[in-house]
């Protein structure tokens, strides 16, 4: 049997039809029986707008009956113009306005028209901004979407309209209302066009200030006494200061809406909107002292997240020193790529890296100037070029930095003499590098690899208990320097090894084959050697199956953590039950023959074969071939091994965390407390503990709005000096069905999107673990989602390039992969996708999948 479609009229609602009809037209139902003059409709109710709305992506499909019945209530009432508005049952709260988020239509004057503009309003349910706001106001609706209806309400053909707030918006005093308006409709007003004139009165209507747009005021003093005491009247009936939109027409004074207004004038919102101005005005003031020191010259200041939020996500201020401190500040970048050859001055020493609003970013220019080799470069290219396509500033040493030269090319920059001069310093710098390519591995084994062994068997029996607080701060400096001379330096030495010939193969692959190699660079890095942090994962198997004892794991990855550079977060040996957790992962994690080890050579081999075949096509010698496969075979040797001396990084950083956990005990200081200091600032604990404790506790909260402004995607990822307000501002998100991503591991899969939270991994755990057919939507892959992403069928990372740990492990574990950025705002959870990790397609589905589908071979 049919179920019959009921349209509800505004005059019928009652107080207990919230769930029918939304709290919108709930509230305009009230206002009507308690006599205000609310405009004549109608609702389209909840069942029905979720029957039309179960659709996937985008589709709305109104039913035969539906669209009957709306068009037979429209006709009825005798419309001419309506206005089409949403009425969610989650809408028009204390905390959550969503004002503008829905979409609106107004002057539909058509049953077509109508129908078209339910459709729309409905479709703005499931627009990225709608889950956006919903997860900004921490809104839990159980997975099952916005309960909504629509409202199809008369236009008034207004004279005058705004909107009127019963106490002052900006200072929240309850002793006046703001009332702004504008001549003629006020949709241009609500949805800020338009300023209007502004009204700031008394509660008595006296007048406090005013602000005219236009020539004549467009209320006089007997209307906005008449609209204070509507407010008033509307304030008492909802118990709550309201926000008031109002049209006068033929001197009558007609309420359209009423939604309350948030007064928490403490909560953390409110401090995030101080904080973002506070850093936006340091950082304005940061770039400008900059340019004074000479250290900036190349036009307009750029910073871009890079590869950094993936390794250091939102980072305590300790953690974010001690990388500071190792890699800048005359550390491991300068060192270890000066060994290389590069030609590095000392003005990357200051302001190469910046915390903004409590997320990492690189000086673009200052970071260019690390890869000089002896060439000039064009640093106002790259910005112009990123100001172009802001995705080259994610990893610009792969696609932006260059990194060849050819002699015609050096001839027409510089001329022909010292266009010959430049071009034979590119060649001694190319043939260093080969030289190194060539030498630096059996280097590593041989003598590197044993020093890191040897200093950690030296340091980690020295208890720091047994120290005074002056001899821990020595040693937590004593430690930070070696990290800085001696480990960081080997780490970008490998780092810029794996990078260099990753983009000299992949420049090549494009010269011959032009846009076919897309996605090839990918699929000839399928494979690679399991790192030591790969490894880790792969000995947790060997774990759960008993094939290595629990003492042999922790002593070899006891000193790892989900993210091991952030000093914060405790390592396995701190947390007894964190080893179960992961044992109880690796038992709930389908096995992956894929991930073979014989398997994933043999596709290699098929790959490598294919590609000579393919550039042979192209007109590539032999010689030609011999070289390009020379260079991937360095690729292919130290992006790996820069996993592997991660590994060294980590455990050198838990001996710093063991040092600070004694001095936080000795001190008596509040348990993390110590992590918001840096390191330069240890020593004020000794000597004015009072201040250092006042610091921490201010770090400490605005630490609080950094994870805030994270959790609700607000850092854009490149940022501008001419856009600066876009720093804690929603992303402006488009659905679509598919997504052009950045393919980083070949292969294709369909599965079912599964968002996971790093920071609360333990939840995939007791049967809830990562399955086959689940495609990981993740912020960046770390130790933590390492055994979760072997067993799934691919994964998107938000953050992170062909060259990022996650996309390296990856390919490791021969696990499709692609970095899409806001992925978990774009992608429904539970939604069935696409994935292609060659070409960085990511397609939403409708239908069933196959189980054809379901087995695709990586």
């Amino acid at each position: 049997m049919t179920k019959t479609v009921r349209i509800i009229d505004l005059q019928d609602i009652r107080e207990g039809d919230l769930a029918h009809v939304g709290r919108k037209a709930l509230h305009l139902g009230l206002m009507m029986r308690a006599g205000f003059r609310v405009p004549r409709g109608f609702v389209v109710p909840t069942d029905a707008c979720h029957a039309a709305s179960q659709s996937s992506g985008e589709a709305i499909e109104l039913g035969e009956q539906l669209q009957t019945a709306i068009v037979a209530a429209y006709r009825a009432r005798g419309f001419q113009r309506v206005a089409v508005r949403s009425s969610a049952i989650l809408e028009d709260l204390h905390h959550a306005s969503f004002a503008g988020i829905y979409t609106t239509r107004i002057n539909v004057a058509s049953d077509a028209e109508l129908l078209d503009a339910i459709v729309e309003c409905l479709r703005s349910a499931k627009a990225p901004r709608t889950a956006l706001y919903r997860q900004y106001a921490d809104l839990d609706e159980n997975g099952n979407g916005p309960a909504m209806a629509v409202i199809v309400q008369e236009m008034v053909d207004a004279e005058v309209s705004g909107v009127i707030y019963t106490l002052n918006p900006v200072t929240l005093s309850r002793d006046e209302c703001v009332i702004n308006s504008v001549f003629g409709l006020g949709e241009p007003l609500v949805s800020g066009r338009v300023s209007g004139d502004t009204f700031r009165v008394d509660r008595e209507g006296r007048m406090l200030e005013t602000r005219i747009a236009e020539r004549r005021p467009s209320l006089t003093s007997a209307q906005l006494r008449g609209l204070v005491n509507i407010g008033i009247a509307l304030e008492t009936l909802f118990d709550h200061p309201q926000d008031i939109e109002f049209a006068i027409a033929g001197r009558r004074m007609h309420v359209l809406q009423t939604r309350p207004i948030s007064t928490g004038n403490d909560s953390l919102k409110h401090k995030a909107v101080q904080y973002r101005q506070k850093e936006i005005d340091r950082l304005r003031r940061r770039i400008a002292e900059l340019r004074r020191k000479g250290k900036l010259n190349g036009g307009e200041a750029v910073y871009s997240d890079g590869n950094i939020a993936e390794i250091l996500p939102t980072p305590t201020p300790m953690s974010f020193g001690i990388f500071t401190s190792i890699f800048s500040d005359e550390g491991g970048i300068q060192y270890g790529r000066r060994r290389l050859g590069y030609t590095v001055g000392d003005e990357t020493s200051e302001g190469l890296f910046e915390l903004i609003c409590g997320h990492p970013y690189f000086n673009l220019e200052l970071d260019a100037k690390t890869f000089q080799f002896g060439v000039p470069l064009d640093i106002a290219a790259y910005l112009n070029r990123v100001k172009a396509e802001p995705h080259l500033a994610n990893y610009p040493e792969l696609g932006l930095y260059r990194q060849d030269l050819t002699l015609d090319e050096a001839v027409r920059r510089f001329g022909p003499d010292a266009g010959r001069t430049h071009y034979r310093r590119f060649v001694e710098f190319l043939r260093g590098m080969m030289e190194w390519g060539d030498t630096y591995h059996t280097q590593f084994v041989d003598t590197i690899e044993p020093e890191f062994q040897r200093y950690l068997a030296r340091e980690r029996p020295g208890d720091p208990t047994g120290l005074s607080c002056e001899e821990i701060v020595a040693k937590v400096g004593d430690s930070i320097d070696h990290l800085k001379r001696y480990t960081a330096v080997h780490f970008v030495i490998t780092a810029r090894l794996g990078f260099f010939f990753t983009e000299r193969v992949k420049q090549q692959l494009l010269n011959w084959c032009g846009r076919e190699a897309d996605g090839l660079i990918e699929r000839l890095l399928h494979g690679l050697q399991p790192s030591k942090i790969g490894q880790g994962g792969i000995d947790l198997s060997r774990l759960a199956q008993r094939q290595i004892s629990h003492g042999e794991f922790l002593a070899t990855y006891g000193h790892l953590a989900p993210n091991e550079l952030e000093i914060a977060m405790p390592r396995m040996t701190d947390d007894p039950e964190s080893l179960g957790r992961l044992l109880g992962k690796a038992a709930n994690t389908d096995y992956r023959p894929a991930a073979e080890p014989h398997q994933q050579a043999e596709r290699k081999a098929r790959t490598e074969a294919e590609v000579r075949s393919r550039l042979a096509q192209c007109g590539a010698s032999e010689l030609d071939i011999l070289a390009l496969f020379v260079e991937l075979a360095h690729a292919g040797r130290y992006l790996p091994l820069r996993e592997t001396i991660k590994y060294y990084l980590a455990a050198e950083y838990a001996l710093i965390r063991r040092a600070l956990m004694v001095l936080s005990r000795k001190l008596a200081l509040e348990p993390g407390e110590i992590f918001y200091l840096l390191p330069s600032e240890l020593p004020e604990l000794l000597s004015d503990l009072t201040a250092a404790r006042e610091k921490m506790r201010s770090r400490c909260e605005e630490r609080k709005i950094a994870l805030l402004f994270s959790k609700r995607k607000w850092m854009p990822r490149v940022i501008f000096e001419s856009s600066l307000e876009e720093i804690g501002r929603p992303p402006r998100l488009e659905a679509a069905q598919e997504y052009q991503a950045v393919p980083v591991s070949s292969g294709e899969a369909v599965g079912t999107i599964r968002i996971v939270d790093p920071d609360r991994l333990d939840l995939l755990t007791n049967g809830n673990g990562v399955h086959a057919y689940d495609v990981i939507v993740v912020p960046a892959v770390n130790l933590g989602m390492f055994i979760h992403l072997r067993g799934a069928a691919g994964v998107v990372m938000e953050t992170g390039g062909i060259l990022a740990h996650g996309a390296c492990l990856a390919r490791e574990s021969g696990v499709p992969a692609v970095i899409l950025e806001h992925a978990s705002l774009l992608l429904p959870d539970k939604s069935r996708v696409r994935i292609d990790g060659s070409h960085g397609k990511v397609s939403l589905l409708k239908d069933p999948a196959s189980p054809e589908e379901l087995h695709i071979p990586r």
